[in-house]
């Protein structure tokens, strides 16, 4: 494994059940994590997310192939060794998990004392985490006085509390509104940017990696089917029939009712065109007249990821034959472009 590889899964499968009732959660899945990146897994329910971030604590044990996890081959790890290792991994997630007799400062502390640190280090760990997460004034309430969002801002403290070296943050955002995601979205980027804490984030919201996330799998059916950059799997998704999570859930393409709507109101030919160099195309685009084309814009828009900007435009183009097929070589230049049929 190398020394900046955090996590490494090799050629990993789990099955459950056996012979005609056998369940393929995982399926020869090799991926790496580095150390202090946001790792995003992501794709449709029941795809594997869940079963393939259990392993990395030692929750699941693989049918075949290997975890290793901060420098230990954890699937082969005898259970007595295996709280060691879970010691340097927090946990948040989908619905809290917060003890319910507990107050908020309780829920932080929970873990330091299961760690043995004094309850003078306890006390101080606490109160910076409250800081750290807004919540310092909530300290001595219970969770049922609190807000979904400050439940789980309450769990991000605990999973951060012994200075773990990964987070793995379970569906964390699902169970919360679009306003209370963004400042528990927001708050994970800061634990990654100032602790360096390198955290592995599976979820189906295509918003939660688009906002944190350095790189992200694609996971469908089991297997990955696309793995890197999240601007290059966001701003080019892989045309196959696998990998169409991502181009379902980005929604920047005209869907085929969206098409034959288009079609009755707007004539020549679509195209769609990426904008990963947005300059260039703004400068294609105001060539037109130049063409002798006219063009109209019918979809589309930017979006944004942690490190950058892209999107895609939908673009009706009307004109003779031949200075269509010119105008759409020129654009085809400055970003890449699709025909849309249909």
């Amino acid at each position: 494994m190398s020394s900046d590889h955090l996590i490494e899964f090799k050629e990993v499968t789990r099955t459950f059940g056996s012979g005609e009732r056998a369940v393929t959660a995982v399926d020869r899945v090799s991926l790496h994590v580095d150390r202090g990146e946001v790792f995003g897994i992501i794709g449709f329910s029941g795809a594997g997310k869940s079963t393939l971030i259990r392993m990395i604590n030692g929750l699941e044990k693989p049918t075949s192939g290997s975890v290793t996890v901060l420098g230990q081959e954890i699937s082969a790890m005898r259970e007595s060794r295996l709280p060691k290792v879970r010691s340097r991994i927090g946990m948040v997630f989908q619905q809290f998990n917060l003890f319910h007799s507990r107050t908020v400062s309780g829920n932080v502390a929970y873990p330091l004392k299961v760690a043995g640190w004094s309850k003078a280090r306890r006390r101080e760990r606490v109160a910076e985490l409250l800081e750290f997460v807004g919540l310092a004034e909530k300290a001595g309430q219970h969770p049922e006085e609190l807000s979904g969002g400050q439940k789980q801002r309450v769990g991000i403290a605990r999973a951060l509390a012994a200075e773990p070296d990964i987070l793995l943050a379970d569906e964390s955002t699902s169970a919360l509104d679009p306003n209370t995601t963004g400042e528990v979205l927001r708050l994970l980027r800061r634990a990654n940017e100032e602790f360096g804490i390198t955290i592995v984030a599976i979820t189906h919201e295509m918003e939660v990696i688009r906002a944190i996330a350095d790189r992200v799998a694609v996971m469908d059916r089991g297997r990955i089917v696309e793995t890197g950059r999240v601007y290059d799997i966001f701003s080019n998704p892989r045309e196959s029939a696998e990998a169409g999570f991502v181009e379902s859930a980005l929604k920047d393409r005209p869907s085929a009712e969206d098409v034959q709507r288009i079609r009755e109101t707007v004539g020549g030919r679509l195209v769609t065109v990426s904008l990963q160099d947005s300059g260039a195309v703004s400068t294609v685009l105001g060539s037109a007249s130049a063409h002798g084309v006219t063009f109209e814009i019918v979809h589309g828009g930017m979006n944004t990821t942690k490190n950058a900007s892209y999107g895609l435009l939908t673009v009706a183009v009307d004109g003779a034959d031949a200075a269509v097929d010119a105008f759409i070589a020129e654009l085809s230049s400055a970003g890449r472009v699709q025909e849309v049929h249909g």
